[in-house]
C-alpha cells in the first residue's frame, strides 16, 4: 500500500488568478497598492501617488521573500520629508530610505503584516534615527 503525505504548509496565492486582486488599499495611510505574488516572492507598489510628488520621483516599492507561513522583506522608499523652518520652495527635502517589512498572511480578502515606521526623521541627512513596529492590513481596492 502507498500512504500520502500531506503538506502542513499554507497555500501559496497566486496572482495569476481571477479571484486575487490586483489592487490593495490600506485605510491606515491612504495608498494604494499593485500586488503580485509570483511563487515565492511578494512585490507591491504604491500607486495612487499624487502627481506633484511622482514627477519629484517618489515612489515606495516592497519586495519580500516566502520564509516558512510568512514573506520577509523591506520597502525601498523615495519620498518627500518636511524641513522645519526652511523657506518656502525649499521646505521639502527627497529621501530614500529602506525599511523591513514581514506578511503574515495573505488571502483574497485581506493581507497583513507589520513594517517599521518611522518615528524620528533626520531630514537633513535622510537617516531613520528611531523606527518601530506597526501592524498593517491591506483590502482589496473597490
Amino acid at each position: 500500500t502507498t500512504t500520502a503525505t500531506q503538506k502542513t504548509e499554507s497555500p501559496k496565492p497566486s496572482t495569476e488568478s481571477a479571484q486575487f486582486p490586483k489592487l490593495w488599499h490600506s485605510a491606515a495611510t491612504k495608498h494604494d497598492f499593485r500586488v503580485d505574488v509570483t511563487g515565492d516572492v511578494f512585490h507591491a507598489e504604491w500607486v495612487n501617488i499624487p502627481a506633484a510628488v511622482a514627477k519629484q520621483g517618489a515612489y515606495i516599492r516592497t519586495e519580500c521573500r516566502r520564509a516558512g507561513s510568512k514573506w520577509v522583506g523591506s520597502s525601498k522608499i523615495n519620498m518627500l520629508f518636511d524641513v522645519p523652518g526652511a523657506p518656502a520652495g525649499n521646505d521639502t527635502k527627497m529621501c530614500a530610505l529602506t525599511v523591513r517589512f514581514e506578511v503574515d498572511s495573505i488571502s483574497a480578502q485581506k493581507i497583513t503584516g507589520h513594517s517599521e515606521s518611522i518615528h524620528a526623521f533626520d531630514v537633513d541627512t535622510c537617516r531613520a534615527e528611531q523606527t518601530k513596529w506597526g501592524e498593517f492590513t491591506w483590502i482589496p481596492k473597490k
